[in-house]
């Protein structure tokens, strides 16, 4: 009797650890039928705030400073004097805040270096730098949404302004409808960059794919199929292959 009560434990403890087993498998699931909608595709990168107009004020030779009429910070108007080099005052070419000041007075200043650095605040841009292929998609005048770390909240809409290569990067441009206020240069947003949109077209969750695998109900039969897809965007894949349609159900994780 001693054994057999042994027995029953063993037994009873087994099927509980079965039915937990079972239970945390099937509730970390759920079905999902496709549907038709539309779905967008976005290439996406982090884009470098920086100024489209900054003035570097340099010598061509090595010249004494005589007098800074200028600190960091400082705002300036096209023509304000910068700085006085022997006998020349030397003017601002643009309107903008002093962002440096790489002397002081009394000191030479060798041939080339910046002086004073004027950086024009209200003429922002962003560039992304992409890779190769992805880059290739990029076109003129895609649309692209864009978010500030410090304002996650907040959506802002760009364009695509031009494309090109530097020192064996590929850059995208792009331009903002509207900055929001306190956005300095070297501050960094997430870009995505619109590149492809197609409508009406069968859809499944992309929770759904494993190994590039569905799990597929039809007619209260379980099968395991390989699915294509065209466009995708963070949640959601255009179907293109004909193993499915909008009546079956998709086992999905949660």
């Amino acid at each position: 009797m001693k054994l057999k009560k042994i027995a029953l434990t063993i037994l009873a403890i087994s099927a509980l650890g079965a039915s937990a087993f079972f239970y945390r498998k099937f509730s970390s699931q759920e079905m999902v039928k496709p549907k038709f909608g539309d779905v967008v595709e976005s290439i996406y990168g982090l884009g470098t705030v920086t100024a489209d107009q900054i003035y570097h004020l340099r010598s061509g030779t090595t010249l004494n400073v005589r007098k800074l009429f200028v600190k960091e910070g400082d705002l300036v108007r096209l023509n304000d004097p910068l700085v006085r080099l022997d006998a020349n005052i030397m003017r601002s070419q643009i309107s903008g805040t002093v962002t440096s000041v790489a002397c002081k007075d009394g000191e030479l200043v060798p041939p080339q270096l910046a002086i004073v650095t004027v950086t024009n605040l209200d003429k922002l841009i962003l560039e992304v730098s992409l890779e190769q292929q992805s880059v290739l998609r990029v076109k003129k005048g895609q649309s692209v949404f864009i978010s500030f770390e410090s304002l996650r909240n907040e959506k802002f809409e760009g364009t695509v302004s031009s494309i090109y290569p530097r020192d064996s990067q590929f850059i995208v441009r792009i331009e903002l409808k509207k900055w929001p206020s306190g956005v300095l240069p070297n501050m960094t947003a997430d870009v995505a960059i619109l590149v492809g949109k197609k409508t009406k077209v069968l859809l499944i969750p992309i929770r759904s794919i494993n190994a590039g695998q569905v799990t597929r109900i039809r007619d209260g039969k379980k099968e395991r199929l390989v699915v294509k897809l065209g466009v995708i965007d963070g949640e959601w894949g255009e179907v293109i292959s004909e193993n499915i349609v909008e009546s079956d159900e998709l086992v999905t994780r949660k």
